[in-house]
């Protein structure tokens, strides 16, 4: 009797792994919302747009108190979306991982440059007996608060806590397929993942960081659920749309910032200045455009 539990066990096992296996190789693109099955996709290419949310166009997403990047955090805070390590959505980011990216950095910077040091100066002359200068200086204990009562460490603890406000976080990378579905006769644009980008004047390093990635699936079943997730209609407050509906319409303007090509890269490094990377963006999109209206034409 142990014996056939045993077997059984490991043959629901196999056929656990086979149907997996089936699922996987069934034809669908397992991001897509709206799958399209691949013997009726007839052409595709894969796009990264870049969404600036402080832009008249793209403001409603960022309403006051209803940002869509408020929204996004608290999800992920209440455990009710996941957040990836990029727009690959494979690796799957802890909330305490996701708390930490959130958090500012600090500006660990300072200190004497190498010419300094060669000129004679002394890191934290104003602790040591010399002045930094060949003579006697006075010994000056280090400063252990912040004049408020608070102690150095106290401060620090705090400061190392403190995190980026929703309105902070003003730009988001979409990564989508641009698919030709040859049964329904129709160029469907299929959103796979949202990232959220900090950037770099917010950023104390001075650089682009990425926050986190999300399945643009889970994105539109989170967004459907909660009706404060809304896209501000400033023209008729009566009829907010859900920020679901609001991207299945495309209501927000991107600019293209790569297209699929064999070095993975953008398009400001392929053609070098961001002026005319900004200039071969508006050229794709026209292309693009062009591409879809002259389909019949043939």
């Amino acid at each position: 009797m142990k014996k056939a539990s045993i077997l059984a066990l490991i043959l629901s096992t196999f056929s656990g792994a086979s149907i997996a296996q089936e699922k996987a190789n069934n034809g669908y693109n397992p991001l897509s919302l709206h799958p399209v099955h691949e013997s009726n996709v007839m052409y595709k290419t894969t796009l990264w747009s870049r969404l600036d949310l402080h832009e008249k166009q793209n403001q409603p997403l960022f309403a006051r108190n209803a940002e869509i990047t408020k929204h996004l955090i608290e999800a992920v805070k209440a455990g009710l979306l996941d957040a990836y390590k990029d727009d690959s959505v494979m690796t799957k980011l802890t909330v305490d991982q996701f708390n930490q990216r959130l958090k500012i950095p600090l500006d660990n910077g300072g200190g004497l440059t190498q010419a300094e040091k060669d000129a004679g100066f002394k890191e934290n002359a104003a602790t040591q007996a010399d002045d930094g200068w060949g003579g006697g200086g006075t010994t000056t204990a280090p400063k252990t608060d912040d004049g408020w009562g608070n102690s150095s460490a106290s401060v620090a603890e705090q400061l190392s806590s403190v995190e980026f406000f929703p309105q902070d976080l003003s730009v988001i990378e979409l990564k989508e397929d641009l698919v030709f579905d040859k049964q329904h006769s129709r160029q469907v644009y299929d959103i796979h993942s949202l990232t959220v980008i900090i950037p770099a004047d917010k950023n104390p390093a001075g650089f682009e960081k990425i926050l986190a990635s999300f399945r643009y699936k889970d994105l539109d079943r989170y967004f459907r659920s909660n009706p404060k997730c809304i896209w501000y209609n400033s023209y008729n407050i009566a009829q907010h749309k859900n920020l679901a509906d609001a991207f299945e319409l495309r209501l927000f303007h991107r600019r293209i910032v790569k297209s699929s090509n064999p070095r993975d890269e953008y398009l400001d490094i392929v053609y070098k200045t961001a002026k005319d990377g900004l200039i071969q963006s508006q050229r794709l999109e026209h292309e693009l455009m062009e591409k879809e209206h002259n389909l019949w034409e043939y």
